[in-house]
């Protein structure tokens, strides 16, 4: 079996669970144990969302969520050790743990930055086959995603930046011939702040429509923020049109992976 320690908000529970599903076909596991216990340590209190947004009865492994104590000892953090077959797997060790045999393994880390762009193709492949899609339609316009809050404080207003919003806006006008923009934020003065003389209108206002939205729209532009790019990845119009998101995820810290449809401007 696969023990994975649950963390982060829905972004970071979604990668999570794409590297446990990954692993497991790797590895040939039917058995995945899911802790979400330290949820409740964070400041923001965070919850399991993947029961939300999944349907595990959709895929030939048994996705159990269940409270362990071992998981405490985060023991996968401290000890990556990089050995084929070895049982405590983070991101340091994760491409390693791909290549092995070993089905009883414990996973702690966000297994994001740890993956290559054929493990990220293939994540996408398989969650996409037990998401609950909704019965949506598809949007026409470009839809924007803000966020604000204390990810500008922390330095997420300078990759996802002014002048970035403005040029990816233009090029959607330019090379698509987009006139109308949809902003999902949780920020709307701050939103409003940055898009000044653009046509635009604030469309959702929570989590699991914002989440939804996203994925609606042909044209997509985004924060650098694994929420959106995940909204992005599995929504029913991920395979069309274009996608514009901030080549960091913070100041010096470069994304290696692209979304589909992924296109880059200047």
């Amino acid at each position: 079996m696969i023990i994975l320690r649950l963390a982060g908000g829905l972004g970071n529970q979604i990668a999570q669970l794409g590297a446990a599903l990954l692993l497991s076909e790797r590895v040939k596991s039917k058995t995945i144990i899911i802790d979400d216990s330290g949820l409740a340590s964070y400041k923001a209190k965070h919850v399991n969302q993947l029961v939300n947004y999944f349907d595990f009865t959709r895929i030939n492994i048994n996705v159990v969520f269940k409270r362990l104590l071992i998981t405490k000892s985060r023991l996968p953090r401290l000890l990556p050790f990089n050995l084929i077959n070895y049982p405590l797997i983070s991101d340091k060790n994760f491409q390693t743990a791909l290549k092995g045999a070993n089905k009883y393994l414990w996973m702690d880390d966000y297994f994001g930055a740890c993956l290559t762009q054929k493990n990220l193709n293939r994540e996408i492949e398989i969650l996409k086959s037990i998401f609950i899609q909704k019965n949506l339609s598809k949007q026409e316009g470009c839809v924007i995603h803000i966020r604000g809050g204390d990810y500008v404080e922390f330095g997420g207003g300078k990759v996802a930046s002014t002048t970035f919003y403005k040029n990816a806006i233009s090029k959607m006008q330019k090379n698509y011939g987009i006139k109308k923009f949809y902003v999902v934020t949780d920020d709307k003065e701050y939103s409003s702040s940055i898009l000044k003389g653009v046509d635009f209108s604030f469309v959702g206002g929570g989590m699991k429509e914002d989440f939804y939205l996203i994925g609606q729209f042909k044209f997509r532009i985004l924060s650098s923020s694994s929420f959106a790019s995940w909204a992005s990845a599995l929504g029913i119009n991920s395979k069309n049109g274009a996608v514009i998101i901030p080549k960091e995820w913070m100041p010096g810290i470069e994304r290696n992976l692209h979304l589909p449809n992924e296109i880059d401007i200047k």
